[in-house]
């Protein structure tokens, strides 16, 4: 018995010693993703990713712009002008050599913080350069800050105005 113990130990240490994921904590909140936008080449931002929320539609138009129908697809989906102010409008944007996809698990609300968890994946490398945002409406509430937390971990922060 002894044998077959030793060997699982190591495992157990493991696992006993890895870092809980980070989870949105709160109560669910109502959300719209708008997968429709794309990053203007005059936005200014930098680096790897960017974690931004947004007071106005003046200040996210200055980020963001629609994608055109493509070749007779369907019309995309506009951020509702009513969602600034009343709600929270929130975006990553993630740089690199890949596309990156998203797909939203969950958003919450703990007094005065909005969380926004989420998966990430980045697609195959290529040579080009991808800027890859995901754009989210959300109840504001009381928050005054919105944590996004992406595969587990918290990556980003923002303040909400």
């Amino acid at each position: 018995m002894l044998r077959l113990a030793l060997p699982a130990l190591p495992l157990a240490l493991l696992a006993a010693t890895a870092p809980a994921a980070d989870e949105a904590k709160g109560d669910k909140v109502e959300y719209a993703a708008y997968p429709d936008y794309f990053e203007k080449n005059t936005a200014g931002l930098k680096g790897e990713a960017s974690h931004l929320a947004f007071a106005d539609k003046d200040a996210f138009a200055k980020v963001f712009a629609l994608r055109p129908p493509l070749m007779g697809g369907k019309k995309a989906v506009p951020v509702p002008d009513a969602a600034f102010g009343k709600q929270a409008v929130v975006a990553v944007v993630k740089r690199g050599n890949a596309v990156t996809t998203y797909a939203v698990e969950k958003v919450t609300a703990d007094g005065e913080t909005l969380y926004v968890q989420y998966k990430a994946e980045a697609g195959k490398p290529g040579t080009a350069t991808f800027a890859s945002p995901l754009v989210v409406a959300a109840d504001k509430g009381k928050a005054k800050k919105v944590v996004f937390v992406e595969n587990g971990k918290t990556v980003g922060e923002a303040e909400l105005k």
